[in-house]
């Protein structure tokens, strides 16, 4: 059963494989409430394979992130454009989450994910994504990071770059005519690599967006 689109406006979605302890998901999801609307979505997520994959995927449109964690994200990807001297946006990391301060929610979210880490297989992957431009697999960033500090850049990240992603979907025509969703990866300069195959080619296109264009991720005057 397909999500309706107002409720992922209005809430963040929680979907994982089989192989994912509930329980797990259950404590995440007390964490994280009620400083987000969430829903846990009861049915697992059975894939057949040599070495099945193992993810847990947050899914929302665009508005209910912006909503929830746009204006922590400004103040967070302000601190990492900031220190733009300092290597990649992963050393800038730990000084972003220094300015934060305790009361953000990307970084409650953050801690949250490393605690779960503890309780699940190392090989679960954390993927945060859209339900478009097609509702599964939509368009989706697998979160590399390890600490806290990584994960919530990753996160404040993912958020400043939505209106882009958004912008990108509808100049290029891509809703519902994309093969196998969109893949997003953070590069090392803090930009986005945006990625998709054309149906019924093996052609893939990709795009790459920088901060310096998102209003999300100026820094407040």
């Amino acid at each position: 059963m397909k999500s309706k689109p107002d409720d992922l406006t209005r809430r963040l979605k929680i979907t994982a494989t089989s192989d994912v302890n509930p329980a797990s998901l259950e404590r995440l999801c007390s964490e994280l409430q009620p400083d987000l609307d969430l829903s846990l979505d009861e049915r697992s997520i059975f894939l057949k394979s040599a070495e099945p994959p193992s993810w847990i995927q947050f899914v929302a449109l665009a508005p209910w992130w912006i909503k929830a964690l746009g204006a922590y994200a400004a103040l967070y990807v302000a601190e990492i454009v900031k220190e733009a001297g300092k290597e990649t946006w992963k050393k800038r990391a730990e000084i972003a989450r220094a300015a934060a301060g305790a009361g953000n929610k990307i970084l409650k979210f953050a801690r949250s994910l490393v605690a779960l880490r503890e309780r699940i297989s190392p090989r679960t992957k954390f993927v945060f994504g859209l339900p478009v431009p097609d509702d599964y697999p939509g368009t989706r960033l697998e979160l590399t990071g390890k600490d806290e500090s990584t994960i919530a850049a990753e996160i404040a990240l993912f958020v400043s770059y939505l209106p882009a992603i958004e912008r990108l979907i509808e100049a290029e025509g891509l809703q519902g005519k994309v093969a196998f969703g969109m893949t997003l990866r953070i590069a090392g300069d803090s930009s986005l690599r945006v990625a998709w195959m054309i149906p019924d080619s093996s052609k893939t296109e990709e795009r790459t967006l920088r901060l310096d264009d998102e209003p999300l991720a100026r820094a407040p005057n």
